[in-house]
């Protein structure tokens, strides 16, 4: 049940990425209509000359950081600016809880079609000794560690941070509904569909957030279990053309998910 109601809140907190300026400081904070608060993402992106950083992290809080263990997870996509694409070299996704951590780390390889990643794991577990000096059996934590390297099996040229940065031509564009397909956010066994809401769509959706919207996405996200049903969140952007607020409706037993911009700062380089 844990896992299921975090997968939900993390579609939240990755959407909170597609900003687009020089310089960007955001917060948002999610909000469950049956627990309240219960996390935050700051969001942060930097660019100069032709190479880019986007940086988000989630932290949950209340009753979610109870249930998750103060789960922390931290996305970092940095690489170039192509004729205003975001093209990543590097994306690093951590996961931190009070007794684990992982980092993956992606290297792409544009010209060969391959990306190489990098896992490191650590984990607290309880081991036992025995003490020849007091005669007693005692418990203790200890650090476990590995690393693995591998070449994924299937190339995509973009991360869930670069992906939605490069969304922000869509509502302009003649392809307004795509798959998306980028490391962190899409496998072989769920896909996420991206379309622009238009004309009565549009008037539908505008009802669920607060004034000074201007485009409206709707992401149709496959269930990561598939006897879950498929669920549609809904992204709005302000008229600065800077997302301001995303919606998941009714969920389960905790009701509408909610993530709104709090705090929001711009500044040239």
């Amino acid at each position: 049940m844990k896992e299921f109601f975090m997968r939900y809140v993390l579609i939240l907190f990755l959407l909170t990425s597609s900003l687009f300026s020089k310089d960007i400081s955001t917060r948002y904070d999610v909000h469950v209509s049956l627990l309240g608060n219960v996390g935050y993402a700051d969001v942060t992106l930097r660019e100069s000359g032709d190479t880019y950083e986007i940086k988000l992290v989630a932290n949950t809080a209340g009753v979610a950081a109870a249930l998750l263990k103060d789960r922390v997870e931290t996305f970092t996509s940095r690489g170039r600016v192509v004729d205003g694409r975001y093209i990543p070299d590097i994306f690093i996704a951590s996961k931190v809880t009070t007794k684990r951590s992982r980092v993956q780390t992606y290297y792409f390889d544009h010209e060969k079609k391959e990306i190489n990643l990098i896992e490191e794991k650590t984990k607290l577990v309880n081991k036992t000794r025995f003490d020849p000096k007091t005669f007693k059996i005692k418990s203790e934590e200890v650090s476990e560690n590995s690393v693995d390297e591998t070449i994924l099996d299937v190339y995509k040229d973009a991360d869930v941070l670069s992906a939605y940065l490069n969304t922000k031509t869509i509502c302009n564009s003649a392809e307004q509904c795509y798959k998306l397909v980028a490391v962190g956010a899409h496998d072989e066994k769920n896909n996420i569909t991206v379309s622009c809401l238009k004309g009565l769509q549009r008037e539908a959706a505008i009802i669920n957030f607060s004034e000074e919207i201007q485009d409206i996405y709707n992401l149709n996200v496959e269930p990561f279990d598939k006897d879950d049903e498929i669920v549609d969140v809904l992204v709005a952007f302000d008229n600065d053309g800077l997302l301001k607020e995303a919606y998941l409706g009714e969920v389960f037993w905790i009701g509408k998910i909610t993530a709104k911009r709090v705090y929001h700062k711009i500044s040239s380089n």
